[in-house]
């Protein structure tokens, strides 16, 4: 009976620390989301069920020593797993030849584990003692097991895409653990489905997308678009390039590849559409002229009713033929300026445009990148205001013109650093004059941030999730106009994540009362002194706080007034001006190169004119006499009539 008890704690002590080098790794590396939690959960439960059921075994056969009057000392059979503290630093990847020893190690608790548990059992019974300790034992290997082949085709999927040995905390995060996240919103089920073609789960995904609510939906994607494979990415943009170049999360070179098959198709068939409405449309015409030819020589009330029935339908079914052509040919004049915002790119040494997204009709939606934001060490988002739609993005003043212009300034004042500027109109700006048929959608009032604003922070989310580099990327996003009111509530939909810096420029109202309330290590103000449009948060704050104003708390950056001494709306636009100081600001603020930035007119070197900002100061501390001073410029009488858009 000792010498049972002799090799029973023999056996136990080779084996009772099998998977404690699993959980060094894992507590080692702080891991907090993507399903991590739930794993190293698991796992610290297989590994206390292992450690007590070499304990509980050995005090069974203690006690039927004791029984037979002899004595026995049980030995404890529990470690200790120690690790250093985590420490701060730039690091916040993912290390995969750590995580491939963990695999490695799980595999080897798998094979060890259940022949421990044979042996366990064969001594028990030998000795005529019932305990589970033996199938817990052998039950802690198979769990070990069963992780492995999972682990393994995640692990190599992260290593083709990272050859450098680190991921991002994105792909790390669903890349290793995802089979362990949680999983409310059934996104698994959805990506399951979508992976064998089945086009109702890709536009839910989408749909889910749109809600904003779900923050790691887009590091799923990311994920799981990598796990797929070549073959099967490429039969998804076949099947619906158009809901695969929406999806957050995808690297940008895939979704302008799917957003370009999609403008293609659109650019063949809506000319073809547009040519069989009409021709149905002058069939039409001939009928009711007929018809109504027809009606003029009968003179039988009855029977004239029944054709004036027949008339009215045919003139309905006209004029929805005429919208139809309408709606036709606002689709093809937007293509056509979403193929004169990317032309933009690829000239003047700016890189060719990506297109990240395209949705045609209404006011229609869109993002284009100058730069891969995947590969970008400084990115910036640029979001416009009010009168913005999808008609005008590529004129000379245009949505995509203002984020060539950002990437040019920054690229010029860091060309060793890899820069990334968007153009972002995903949101249904307000059109001025609508506060005349739908108050909902005036630009008076926050509902149309409030409604931009997932989207906004959804668009965000895939950026992060898709950025290759562990570390490292500087992240900025810029509202103008009534823009800054949607990028402010998009802010507080994803606190301390959105981006790490934002700016302002002419906002009638930030959607916060106070800088700090955005929850953005560094914000931003640059307003002309003639924009009109700049000072509305100061008399009527419908739309947040003024964010001009000093006890908002916002630093702000200087802006050359511009049109004489008077309000205008042509100083609204003049922010994006070549060879302005507000746009040589802007890509300054882009760089985080505070030192840099073209001071007011007037302000000292030394001299601090307002505080620093009320929340975490930025990356390296601005030089706060480029703000502007604490009192504000008197108000000008405003003009008349209202501009056409912004």
């Amino acid at each position: 009976m000792e010498a049972a008890l002799s090799r029973l704690t023999q056996l136990g002590q080779s084996h009772v620390s099998a998977l404690d080098s699993c959980m060094r790794y894992m507590a080692a590396n702080a891991w907090v989301g993507g399903g991590a939690p739930a794993f190293a959960q698991a796992l610290a439960a297989r590994r206390a069920s292992l450690q007590l059921a070499f304990q509980s075994a050995a005090e069974l056969i203690a006690q039927r020593i004791g029984q037979l009057g002899g004595q026995a000392r049980v030995p404890a059979f529990s470690t200790s797993v120690s690790v250093a503290a985590a420490q701060p630093s730039s690091f916040s990847g993912m290390d995969v030849t750590a995580m491939g020893r963990l695999v490695a190690d799980l595999q080897r608790a798998g094979q060890e584990l259940p022949q421990a548990g044979q042996r366990l059992a064969a001594e028990l019974s030998a000795l005529c003692i019932s305990s589970p300790s033996a199938r817990q034992v052998g039950d802690a290997g198979v769990w070990a097991e069963e992780q492995v082949g999972d682990l393994r085709q995640r692990l190599a999927v992260i290593q083709q895409t990272h050859d450098i040995g680190t991921a991002s905390q994105a792909t790390a995060a669903f890349g290793l653990f995802g089979g362990h996240a949680p999983d409310a919103n059934g996104v698994g089920k959805l990506t399951a489905a979508a992976a064998g073609g089945d086009v109702a789960a890709l536009k839910a995904l989408v749909d889910l997308q749109r809600t904003g609510k779900d923050t790691t939906l887009a590091g799923r994607l990311s994920v799981w678009w990598r796990q797929l494979g070549p073959l099967a990415q490429g039969q998804l943009m076949n099947a619906s390039p158009s809901l695969v170049g929406s999806l957050n999360g995808l690297p940008a070179v895939d979704r302008d590849r799917a957003n370009r098959a999609y403008l293609a198709a659109q650019k063949t068939a809506i000319p073809l559409e547009i040519q069989r409405l009409r021709a149905s449309s002058v069939k039409l015409g001939a009928e009711t002229k007929k018809l109504s030819d027809q009606m003029a020589g009968i003179r039988d009330p009855y029977q004239k009713y029944g054709l004036s029935q027949r008339l009215e339908r045919l003139r309905e079914s006209s004029a929805r033929l005429e919208e139809s052509i309408k709606e036709q040919e606002l689709k093809m004049r937007q293509l056509v300026a979403v193929e004169k915002g990317m032309a933009r790119g690829g000239q003047n040494g700016r890189p060719s445009a990506l297109l990240l997204q395209l949705e045609l009709g209404g006011l229609g939606k869109t993002a284009v990148s100058f730069g891969n934001p995947d590969e970008a060490d400084n990115l910036a988002i640029y979001v416009p205001g009010t009168g913005t739609k999808l008609e005008g993005f590529g004129g000379a003043d245009s949505d995509a013109e203002r984020a060539g212009a950002m990437w040019d300034q920054a690229s010029r004042f860091k060309p060793d650093k890899k820069i990334a500027s968007i153009a972002w109109l995903g949101y249904e700006a307000p059109q001025w004059g609508w506060s005349l048929v739908d108050l909902n959608r005036t630009p008076g009032l926050p509902i149309a941030a409030v409604k931009g604003a997932p989207l906004l922070a959804s668009f965000t989310d895939g950026l992060r999730a898709a950025h290759k580099a562990a570390s490292g990327v500087r992240f900025t996003v810029l509202g103008h106009s009534y823009g800054s009111t949607t990028v402010g509530a998009a802010a507080q939909l994803r606190p301390h994540s959105l981006a790490d810096q934002l700016i302002f420029v002419g906002s009638p109202g930030g959607g916060a009362s106070k800088a700090k309330d955005l929850k953005v290590n560094s914000v931003w103000v640059g307003e002309s002194p003639n924009d009109v449009v700049g000072d509305i948060g100061s008399l009527a704050p419908v739309l947040g706080a003024d964010p001009s104003a000093t006890d908002f708390g916002a630093p702000q950056f200087y802006v050359e007034g511009s049109g004489g001494f008077f309000y205008n709306f042509e100083s609204h636009s003049n922010y994006w001006d070549k060879e302005s100081d507000s746009l040589a600001n802007i890509g300054y603020l882009i760089n985080g190169q505070y030192g840099r930035l073209i001071p007011f007119p007037g302000s000292s070197g030394s001299t601090v004119v307002t505080p620093p900002p009320p929340v975490a100061p930025p990356t390296s501390s601005p030089s706060m006499s480029h703000v502007m001073p604490a009192k504000k410029p008197s108000p000008h009488p405003l003009p008349s009539p209202a501009p056409a858009g912004e």
